[in-house]
């Protein structure tokens, strides 16, 4: 085999490799964490007074998990309306956003069957006694 077939056969792999990697980078995932990115951005402000709120309280959201809910346990003094967003870092066609709606034990019961399994951020938004507050918990649905 001469030099001539040697650099033809030295091209040809490397255009294959280049296709391949073409192929492999279409096939890709390209969620972003957020749509709306700019405009978080410009209202972090709020988020922060929201956690200033949060530190200020005595008692913290719980998140417990058990075999076939997750359940978000309020502080009793609290009367909260706002949202729980459950946040699955990899795929955004995974998140749930679900309304809060407490039972009589300031108790918020979610069903697990409703989350696929993976890592979770839990982000909590209320509003109680004219109080905003954000809480994050991280949890893993097995």
């Amino acid at each position: 085999m001469n030099w001539g077939n040697k650099i033809l056969i030295a091209f040809v792999l490397f255009a294959a490799f280049i296709l391949y990697m073409v192929v492999i980078a279409f096939q890709q995932n390209n969620d972003l964490v957020a749509e709306d990115y700019y405009a978080q951005e410009i209202n972090y402000q709020k988020k922060i007074e929201q956690k200033e709120n949060l530190r200020k309280l005595e008692e913290k959201v719980a998140v417990e998990l058990d075999n076939q809910s997750v359940i978000l346990v309020f502080p009793k003094s609290q009367k909260p309306e706002g949202e729980i967003h459950f946040y699955h870092p990899s795929r955004k066609l995974f998140d749930k956003k679900i309304a809060i709606v407490i039972d009589q034990e300031n108790r918020q019961v979610v069903d697990r069957s409703k989350l696929i399994a993976g890592n979770y951020r839990v982000n909590i938004t209320w509003t109680s006694d004219g109080q905003e507050f954000f809480q994050q918990e991280k949890i893993r649905i097995q």
